[in-house]
């Protein structure tokens, strides 16, 4: 008989930090943390890196940074810890790291411990993203391995990309979008990858005719589908689909390029914003 697995316990709980015009400190200046400090700054912190030397791509990164990333050229002290919200340490050495992170745990200050995951009390996931017209989705992936964490974001990522399921924005965004895309309603398997994430991200699928029953079944219940029909005059159909665009949805109109070509010149004289995804066959866009 086969021992059943056991259940996992989780050492963590995964949280989206706000650290925008927070301090974080990163004591160490290598490689490692070159490109910790970087994640840091993309996220809107100010950093403070303490360290007796200074690795090339740290550098680079102080010089483009500008006041956002102060370097200080010394070793570390306690007092270092007076004021930032979150520390990163690397030094390579374990003995300083270990410092580090335990009077980081005095001070109940976070603290991510580069060669050694278990001596901090927090730690940076792998880390993808995947776009959308309400905005990016973020994923983040802690497995404990960080290369492994690396390789299934990258996974993650690509699944969403060929089978975009989930992507639709549930609070409603400030402003609508839409998007024109070639091709034909009845035939999901002509829609281009682009263009299957934008449907799978929309309130509202407008069409002619029926649209393909497989697509159909991909969407969520209350997503609205609009079935205008060939013989319908643009300026309807643009009016339609700027409407929705006024009340906040996101829009995806499939037709052939002739439509999609007189409704854009509608869509234009209103002031709707749109993208243009041009269909996978000719004639299709």
């Amino acid at each position: 008989m086969t021992a059943a697995l056991a259940a996992p316990t989780l050492d963590g709980l995964p949280l989206t930090v706000g650290l925008a015009g927070r301090e974080v400190l990163v004591v160490g200046a290598g490689p490692v943390s070159a490109r910790r400090a970087g994640t840091f700054l993309d996220a809107g912190a100010t950093v403070r890196v303490v360290a007796p030397r200074v690795d090339p791509a740290m550098a680079d990164l102080a010089a483009r940074a500008g006041d956002r990333l102060v370097v200080v050229a010394r070793h570390f002290t306690p007092a270092d810890l007076d004021t930032p919200w979150m520390v990163h340490v690397a030094t390579g050495d374990p003995v300083v790291d270990t410092r580090v992170a335990a009077l980081c745990e005095q001070r109940r200050i976070w603290c991510v411990t580069a060669g050694d995951a278990a001596l901090g009390s927090a730690r940076v996931p792998a880390r993808t993203a995947v776009a959308t017209p309400a905005g990016l989705v973020r994923i983040a992936v802690d497995s404990g391995d960080p290369r492994r964490s690396v390789r299934v974001g990258r996974h993650v990522a690509r699944s969403l990309a060929t089978a975009p399921a989930g992507l639709r924005a549930r609070r409603r965004p400030d402003a609508g979008w839409v998007a024109l895309v070639g091709g034909r309603g009845d035939d999901g398997d002509l829609l281009t990858v682009r263009a299957r994430r934008l449907v799978h991200a929309a309130d509202v699928l407008v069409v002619d005719g029926a649209p393909d029953p497989g697509l159909l079944a991909e969407l969520d219940d209350d997503v609205e589908v609009l079935e205008v029909g060939t013989d319908l005059p643009a300026d309807r159909v643009a009016r339609l689909v700027a409407a929705r665009f006024a009340s906040g949805h996101g829009v995806v109109r499939i037709a052939g390029a002739a439509d999609l070509a007189a409704e854009s010149r509608h869509l234009d004289g209103v002031g709707v914003r749109f993208e243009v995804i041009p269909g996978v066959i000719e004639g299709g866009a």
